[in-house]
Formats: C-alpha cells, structure tokens, sequence
C-alpha cells in the first residue's frame, strides 16, 4: 500500500516521542508499503513561534534572543535522544543550528523595524516544522533507511497568499507533488514533509491554518493517488464519545467523511475538517491510528458506511466555553439583509460563528460563538447595529455549551429530535438554542457548561451508544 502517515505535535514532543515514530515507520516500512511522512511541530512550539513573532513586532529583541536560544536547545536536546549514529546526530544538529540562526535573523529583523506582517508572520510560524522533520529524517536514516526532508512547498504545495489560512491551488499542487514525491518513492526514500506550512507560486512561505499537518496530509495524499492516510494519535480511534466523560465510551470501527466533518466540526478534534473536506472531495480513506496500539485497526473514515438497523447515534460531542449573542428587535421581521449583515460583521472581526438559529418570529437572530470572542463580537455588533430602526439590543450570555448528536442514521428517521429533547428534559437540563442542518445528521443544541457532562451521559445511555454491537 501506498500510505501518507501523519504524526501530530504530541507524538513528536520530545526525543523519545521522536524515536518511537521513527520505529512505527520501520515497522510498516518493512512491510513493504511506500511511506511518505508528515509531522507537525514539536508539542506547543507553534504557540511559542507566535507569541515570539508578536513580541517581535513590538522591538523586543532580547526575548527574540532568548527565545530562539531555548528553541535550539529543546531541538537538540530531542536530536541527541532520538538518533543515536554520531554521523547522522552531526548532520542532522547541523541542519537545526542553521535553521535556528536563520529565525534569529528573521525575528530580528521583525523586531528593528517593530513592524509584524501576516506575510512575516506566516514564515516564522512555519520553523516548528522546519525544525522537526530533520530530526525525523536523522531517527529513520538512524534506523537504516534512506530519508529526505522537505518543506511543504518542496514537497509541491501551491498555495493562493491568504496568509495565515492559505488555500491549495490542487491543479498545480497535484502535479508539482508528484514530481517531487514520485522519483523519491521509486527510490525507496522515505519523504519527510513539514505539515502546516506551503508556499505560493513565486515562492512565499504560507501556512494552512492552525491544525494543517492534516490537510497537508491530505494534500499530499490525494496528489499521488494514496491507498490511505493514516493520522496517529493518542487515542484508538474516533469515539461514540469523549471517554473522559463517558467511561463506556466505544471506538468508532468505520465512520462517514459527512459524520467525521460534523465531528471535527463541534469539538471532536481528530482530524481537522479542511483534510476530510478534502480526502472526500478525492474519496481518499483517512484512517485514526494508535501510538499505542500500531497493529490495531483504528477508525476507518470512508465516503460512505452503511446506516445499521437501530443505529440512528453514531456519536455524541460537545463544545464548551460558548457565548450565546442575541440580536433582537420586532423591526427585524422582514428584514432579510439583516443575518448577511450581522454575520459580515463578526466576519470582519475574524469571529467564528460556531451556530446559528433564528426564530420563525425572525425577531431575534442567536449566534454561539467562542467565549475569547464574545465581548469583542458584542461590541462590534452594537457599534453596527444599535441606534438603527431594527435592532434594539444585543445581548450576551457566557458560560455555555454546544451538544451535539451526530449520525447519519438520524436522516429520514423520524423523532429522533424528540427523543433528543425528551431525554434533556428528563434530567432537568434546560435548552438554550438549538440547530439542525438540512443534512440531519446533526442536532446541535445549547446548554448551560456544568450541564453539559451529565447531557452527554444521558444521551449516550439513551442510544446505548456503549454497547457492542
């Protein structure tokens, strides 16, 4: 098989993490699939490239100093401890020091002139890569197989420059990947690819957004026409629901891409929604593997699974730390610019709409948004629309959750929202708002944040979601 393996910022923490990796590549390497490799930065690294940029571009230039020092400390130290060769260390803390020396360079420069550009920005974010795959390179050559790494735009990643969310461009991007790929895997390489970071046509360094070793997994993987993509983790799989909270909680065997977006989309965080929008528009299998258990099969997310008899609930999952906005007015009946109005605002203010519902009254529009944004979105709302002839207050509540059931057996089966709804009210839980998409493999709904662990039991329980089938 032809497979693109991911691995993810905590299974390369640290030197051990790192060297662990490189002995689930050998594993499967030996074999006899072809293995090309992604790897995001090391654990927490990518915050620290941003908070660095930012103070950067406030002239503090003896953080930049010691910043970049602590950075080139922490790599090495995780080089001396994950490859053993004397020959390969040398190289591969060679490569470090040169990609430490040129972030100095770049903060400082950043930090002279005082001034941080989404363009800047997106270079210096993009090291914790940089600085990750040579030491995986170093641990699989270190394990006696040939490896080379490369940045995302050398592996052939063509991106559009919306910094900071930049967008492939797959037509060229499908052909310049597999002119670099192809003659390495014919060559038994094993390719290394930083995740997250790309570049445009003329050559400027651009990220994918927060969480893009996903999509640049698969990317990669629908470029050359990939037997799978396989993201690995600390957990077995996708779960019915968060074990933390439901004990009984049970591995997903195979799920839909339509059911994992839904997932990804309220607080599943697996598999970033982009690379299974992705993987489905090219019906590219994505496959969530153990750290733990690399022989294990894992959750299988595939275009479609057949909907069993009585398994309306693949899955329940929740978003906490939610604000509820609600923009209300009896002028705002027939009134239908008003919602595009109201959602360009928060979409100026780079505010994350996570749910929407309006009432068949249409004199009040509710938006759940991220509680970092809740007051900046309140504010920005008011300024717009208080004071015109249709809305008359904008009101926030904080402290809030998003629940949401997920399945594709809920379309076309009728009462499962009743039964939904029957199940909160049998516990006392209160409901907020709720959504349901057109799709109907979701019911989102809003509940107070210390109710939100005894609604997912309850649900759970209610589709005896931790049952073997």
């Amino acid at each position: 098989m032809k497979i693109v393996m991911k691995f993810g910022g905590v299974s390369v923490a640290d030197g051990e993490g790192l060297r662990r990796v490189g002995g689930i590549v050998d594993k499967f390497r030996a074999e006899g699939h072809e293995l090309v490799v992604v790897t995001s930065a090391m654990f927490n690294v990518t915050n620290s490239l941003v908070d660095a940029a930012s103070r950067a571009g406030r002239g503090q230039r003896e953080h930049v100093k010691r910043f970049v020092e602590d950075i080139r400390k922490r790599h090495l130290d995780a080089a001396q401890v994950a490859v053993r060769d004397e020959e390969v260390l040398d190289r591969t803390m060679r490569a470090i020091e040169s990609e430490c020396e040129d972030l100095k360079n770049i903060l400082l420069g950043i930090s002279h002139i005082s001034e941080l550009t989404p363009r800047s920005k997106d270079f210096v974010i993009g090291y914790g890569e940089r600085l990750s795959a040579p030491i995986l390179q170093g641990v699989l050559e270190d394990l006696g197989m040939s490896s080379e790494s490369l940045t995302g735009g050398e592996a052939g990643i063509v991106t559009d420059d919306h910094f900071g969310g930049a967008e492939p461009l797959m037509n060229v991007t499908t052909l310049e990947v597999r002119q670099a790929i192809d003659p390495l895997l014919e060559k038994g390489v094993v390719p290394v690819v930083t995740g997250f970071i790309a570049n445009t046509q003329d050559g400027t360094h651009t990220t994918l957004g927060r969480g893009g070793s996903d999509f640049t997994a698969s990317i990669i993987g629908a470029a050359i026409r990939a037997d799978e993509v396989w993201v690995w983790k600390d957990v077995e799989g996708l779960m019915t629901a968060n074990p933390r909270i439901t004990p009984n909680a049970l591995m997903i065997d195979r799920i839909s891409f339509a059911e994992a977006m839904e997932l990804a989309h309220f607080g599943a965080q697996i598999i970033h929604p982009k690379a299974l929008e992705s993987a489905a528009r090219f019906q590219l299998p994505f496959r969530v593997k153990s750290l733990s258990k690399p022989d294990g099969e894992g959750t299988v997310i595939v275009k479609e699974v057949k909907v069993k008899d009585g398994n309306v609930v693949k899955a329940i999952t929740n978003i906490d730390d939610v604000d509820l906005i609600t923009v209300s007015g009896a002028s705002m009946f027939g009134t239908p610019r008003l919602a595009a109005r109201v959602l360009d605002i928060l979409t100026d203010e780079e505010v994350d709409v996570l749910l929407i519902s309006q009432s068949s009254s249409e004199e009040n529009i509710t938006l759940a948004i991220p509680k970092d944004d809740g007051s900046r979105a309140q504010n920005a709302l008011e300024l717009s629309l208080l004071g015109s002839k249709q809305v008359r207050e904008v009101s926030i509540e904080a402290g809030l959750s998003i629940v949401a059931v997920v399945g594709a057996g809920m379309k076309g089966t009728p009462g499962v929202a009743a039964r939904v709804f029957a199940t909160m009210a049998a516990n006392n839980i209160n409901i907020r708002a709720i959504a349901q998409g057109s799709s109907e493999l979701n019911i989102s709904f809003i509940i107070k944040k210390q109710d939100a662990p005894e609604a997912i039991r309850a649900l759970h329980d209610d589709f005896k979601l931790g049952e073997c089938a």
